[in-house]
């Protein structure tokens, strides 16, 4: 059996907003008949916010705060609680501080089900601030430089790229790849995973490893939601015998991160 995973933001969604109406559409009909999970770094009340109803009740399951809680039919299967240690707080408040970033706002360190997530700009930035904040990070790398401080000096934890704007942080190993880990135990089959950052501190590139190095499916880098459903209409149609890559390679002989790019 074959079950499809995705990432929300960046994959199904722009960032932090509601799914496109022509695509809620497409991908309502596309998931007939499939098994399908999503896999996000936010809590259910945001997810919930970005994905509609007529969607996640389709869904065979939802992994939230980077899988450390999962939804099966509405009803919490399992959460993994954590409680940061407060001298990580104070050193995220002490980085935040002394970014030379100007505009911030708040609500910039949310605890959440086994995960801390942490933003410089603030969660509270309005979407033109938070594509002001991405396009800056870009340039300077402040959010690597957080993850890597973080990696580097609480060796217990792991701190990866979420999102637009901020930096998850969680126990090592309690990332998205619960969610490939759980359905390999609990269910089996092929999986196929599709996120916007499947490359080295982002929040997708651990479950994507966790497939391949069990080699029980493949992964598909996406630069938006249009780049997904483009690859679910051009690879994953309906017979699952005439599947083919956009350049006619077999799926099995497709390269492992379809539609990858060098980050």
């Amino acid at each position: 059996m074959r079950h499809f995973l995705f990432d929300v933001d960046g994959t199904l969604t722009e960032a932090r907003k509601s799914m496109d109406s022509k695509f809620i559409s497409f991908f309502s009909n596309w998931m007939r008949d499939k098994s399908v999970f999503l896999v996000s770094g936010s809590d259910l009340p945001k997810l919930n916010e970005q994905v509609p109803t007529s969607i996640s009740s389709k869904c065979k399951g939802v992994f939230t705060c980077m899988g450390n809680e999962f939804w099966e039919s509405g009803k919490l299967s399992y959460r993994i609680k954590w409680v940061p240690p407060d001298k990580l707080i104070e050193d995220l408040e002490r980085i935040r501080k002394c970014s030379p970033y100007r505009i911030k706002q708040d609500n910039y360190i949310e605890i959440r089900t086994g995960m801390l997530n942490f933003s410089i700009a603030g969660r509270g930035s309005t979407g033109e601030e938070r594509m002001l904040y991405n396009n800056w990070d870009n340039e300077s790398k402040e959010r690597e430089q957080t993850a890597s401080f973080v990696n580097t000096f609480y060796p217990d934890l792991e701190a990866c790229l979420g999102g637009a704007i901020s930096v998850d942080i969680q126990p090592k190993g309690n990332n998205k790849s619960l969610a490939s880990k759980w359905i390999r135990k609990n269910i089996g089959g092929e999986m196929v995973f599709f996120g916007d950052k499947i490359f080295k501190c982002g929040n997708d590139w651990e479950i994507a490893e966790d497939i391949k190095e069990n080699k029980d499916g493949k992964c598909h880098q996406v630069e938006n939601f249009l780049e997904t459903k483009s690859i679910l209409t051009t690879i994953y149609s309906k017979n699952e015998d005439e599947q083919k890559d956009p350049k006619g390679a077999s799926l099995v002989q497709a390269s492992f991160f379809e539609g990858s790019r060098n980050r």
